[in-house]
């Protein structure tokens, strides 16, 4: 199964990416979408029958505002300041990949927030990134 776990927070500008991009997938005709605010036990109990994962969250890779990473989990050795999550998505899939050999590819769909915090808009930098990474997530998954 092919599966697109879209994180973040509506409420909290940039944050917001991930509720975008999952309704920008949905639109386009991808139903296998699921939306995680910081509490990642939907994603954990469904990563036992996912092949292909692509996580979209709004992380700070050191980048300028709206700057989008596209990466397989292979590819990334740093782990991203973090935006709104306690635990490490990438941290977390890593330890249930090695404990289940499942999901057996995990790509990672970023953008970087220019800002995050209760109340705020979502910067226009990262909305323009939000078609572009429906691009990229529907390339993945075409695969």
């Amino acid at each position: 199964m092919k599966l697109v776990v879209c994180l973040g927070n509506p409420l909290a500008g940039d944050d917001a990416f991930g509720h975008l991009v999952a309704e920008e997938l949905r639109r386009a005709g991808w139903e296998n979408v699921v939306v995680s605010g910081p509490d990642l036990a939907p994603l954990i109990a469904r990563l036992d029958e996912v092949d292909t994962l692509v996580v979209v969250d709004a992380v700070d890779w050191g980048a300028g505002p709206g700057s989008l990473l596209v990466r397989r989990l292979e590819d990334i050795e740093d782990e991203p300041g973090q935006v709104s999550h306690s635990i490490s998505p990438l941290r977390m899939i890593r330890t249930v990949r090695r404990a289940t050999g499942r999901p057996t590819r995990v790509y990672v769909v970023g953008v970087t927030p220019e800002r995050v915090g209760p109340g705020e808009e979502i910067s226009e930098a990262v909305r323009r990134s939000v078609g572009p990474a429906v691009c990229e997530i529907l390339k993945i998954l075409r695969e």
